[in-house]
């Protein structure tokens, strides 16, 4: 689906903060230019390279219906792999080019860096 094209981002925004198996992450909403996967979840850590994109999710809750943003269900499914994965073998560039995309939006990296150092 994702092969060989980069996801445009639109806009992003932080979320919230959050424990996934012991590490602090910061979920941020990213909508994009890509008609069939136009909202993301993106998470990033804080590591010895700075702010970095650990995984990105599929968000395709309907507000109307999935109101509790209950995650436990198919709406919410992990598609790093099949975004970042293809014939030129530059996964980790294009993984690294979105992440710093997202990161470049409306002073999102910036946010980031306080949250992570408030602990929050």
């Amino acid at each position: 689906m994702f092969a060989g094209k980069m996801l445009t981002v639109r806009q992003a925004s932080f979320r919230r903060m959050l424990d996934i198996g012991g590490q602090t992450v910061a979920e941020v909403e990213v909508h994009t230019a890509h008609p069939h996967q136009p909202e993301l979840l993106a998470y990033f850590r804080n590591g010895p390279k700075g702010i970095q994109l650990v995984r990105v999710v599929s968000n395709d809750a309907d507000t109307e219906i999935d109101w509790y943003d209950n995650n436990m269900h198919e709406a919410f499914a992990d598609v790093t792999q099949r975004i970042f994965s293809g014939p030129s073998h530059a996964s980790n560039n294009d993984r690294n080019e979105f992440g710093a995309e997202v990161l470049a939006t409306d002073g999102l990296r910036e946010e980031l860096e306080r949250h992570f150092s408030d602990g929050r």
